[in-house]
């Protein structure tokens, strides 16, 4: 036997999960979402209430202290006996898959030191929602005003934190691992690039986020919103979450400058990062002509041009109640104003609200549900399929009818002038096959606890897409709270599959994943 052959039989296989190394990363999550618990605990101590400062104090406490025990324990996990890195792909996978759930566990802590929930599953609920920037909640409109300001404001600041992703802090911080995590939680980053290289890139992407969220801010403060509210929408819109301390979303204002200055942001949001990106290193020519020469981003403006003024016409032809003008009978400029809004805040899946889009004509119900079913641009804070994504399957379903009538002609899909590979296609194929049949067996479970179709249809669409609310008993005026403590946890895990876009999360529980 040749010494080759003999060095094949005896070389291991892959290896199993770095369990030890996830754990302790876990915990770090649980230590950063302590420390993030403490700015609210501040908040409550600037407005002098103390039992909501506490109440966040606590929770930090709760938190850091649970997160340092898998921390210390399993310390230097991350790297092998030989001091050689033991953290790779399915490491970084089950850590943001994973990070999710914990991080929403710890984010219920303040609803329940605070007393804002008494069921867990409630708390879970509105935490999962806030970090996922999915914007569905299961507060009535009562609780919703009379939320203190610590509450109200952990509650928008946790989407904030969940819109560039808690993972994104390890890239930053942490050395060891961080490509991992990073391509783990942002799709797309090379494999060649070096740790240096990854980290530069989470840091500018962090860089544009905040660059964002001052923009806005400023923006709001300018048009006479109160500085704690600014403060608050700010954080829900750059996330494109949808949170707000007023029961009334954005109506409260009853303002067209907030309204556009808001549309502004969540639109800016919902681009592509790498343009900003691109913006920021190269400069705006280079920015430019990769925003024209994308089809993702001409896609976007054509279908919120092109469903704004679908709505409006509807809304002004019909004569439809709940546009902004007198009595629900608004004119052209009113009925524009509206379906702009609306448009916007469902394509981006920010998930604000301006007017009952529930009691619209039927036409503007299902298309709305259309918008958020697609969803923004990749790369970006919505949620949604993503429209590159549904270009793709466009075209591949284009390129298999020309391949029927023509079988010996090669077509390819080419998006942005690039040919895609053909793992490519099927991987978005596959990920759509995925959704319809999460879809599917999640509006069957919520179903069958007794909630109407139309409801159970549209909260799983709400959820899956990280949009916020749906139509009937989960309509813009409505809330989650009448579901059951099941559909609930279901719903809330439909949050996490759409934020992490459903394979870094459905491969965890493949067991042979963790196995060798």
């Amino acid at each position: 036997m040749s010494a080759s052959s003999s060095h094949r039989i005896v070389r291991r296989g892959p290896r199993p999960v770095n369990i030890p190394a996830v754990l302790r990363m876990l915990g770090i999550v649980m230590i950063l979402m302590g420390v993030f618990m403490l700015v609210p605990a501040l908040v409550g101590l600037g407005y002098d209430e103390h039992h909501s400062a506490r109440a966040c104090m606590y929770a930090a406490i709760t938190s850091m202290g649970l997160g340092a025990i898998p921390a210390v324990l399993f310390h230097g996990s991350t790297k092998d006996e030989r001091g050689r890195i033991d953290f790779f792909r399915r490491e970084g996978l089950a850590t943001v898959g994973l990070s999710w759930l914990v991080g929403g566990v710890a984010g219920a802590l303040p609803y329940l030191y605070e007393g804002t929930f008494t069921s867990f599953v409630d708390a879970f609920f509105e935490s999962v929602s806030g970090l996922t920037t999915t914007g569905s909640t299961v507060m009535s409109g009562e609780g919703i005003d009379s939320m203190p300001h610590a509450i109200a404001f952990w509650r928008c600041f946790s989407q904030w934190i969940g819109g560039f992703g808690i993972v994104m802090v390890f890239v930053v911080l942490f050395p060891t691992g961080g490509r991992s995590l990073f391509r783990s939680e942002v799709p797309g980053v090379s494999r060649e690039a070096g740790h240096q290289r990854v980290r530069d890139s989470a840091l500018m992407l962090v860089k544009i986020y905040m660059a964002l969220s001052l923009l806005l801010a400023a923006g709001l403060l300018l048009v006479g919103m109160p500085t704690f509210d600014a403060v608050i929408h700010t954080f829900s819109t750059i996330a494109n979450g949808g949170f707000s301390n007023h029961s009334e979303s954005i109506a409260y204002f009853g303002s067209a400058a907030v309204e556009g200055v808001l549309v502004v942001f969540m639109l800016l949001s919902a681009f592509n990062f790498a343009i900003y990106d691109t913006l920021i290193r190269v400069g705006p020519r280079p920015a430019w002509r990769r925003l024209v020469g994308s089809l993702e981003a001409r896609m976007f403006i054509g279908i919120v041009v092109a469903a704004t003024l679908s709505i409006a016409g509807v809304l002004w032809f019909s004569g439809a109640p709940g546009t902004s003008g007198a009595e629900g009978q608004g004119g052209p400029v009113e009925a524009l104003r509206d379906s702009l809004f609306q448009v916007t805040c469902i394509i981006t899946t920010a998930g604000f609200a301006t007017e009952d889009f529930d009691a619209w004509p039927q036409f503007c119900r299902i298309l709305l549900m259309l918008l958020a079913f697609c969803g923004a641009c990749a790369g970006s804070t919505s949620g949604g399929f993503k429209l590159v994504r549904v270009a793709i399957v466009l075209k591949a379903a284009l390129v298999g009818v020309r391949r029927f009538a023509r079988p010996r002609v090669i077509h390819d899909v080419r998006i942005d002038g690039q040919t895609l590979d053909e793992g490519i296609t099927s991987s978005v194929t596959g990920y759509l096959v995925l959704w319809v049949a999460v879809f599917l067996f999640a509006t069957t479970l919520v179903a069958s606890f007794g909630t109407d179709l139309e409801t159970s249809a549209t909260a799983v669409v709400a959820t899956l897409n990280n949009v916020g609310p749906g139509l009937g008993g989960v309509g813009p005026v409505e809330n989650f709270a009448g579901l059951q403590a099941l559909p609930k946890l279901v719903l809330s895990f439909c949050m996490v599959l759409g934020r992490l876009e459903f394979y870094a999360l459905v491969v965890l529980l493949m067991p042979g994943f963790w196995r060798r």
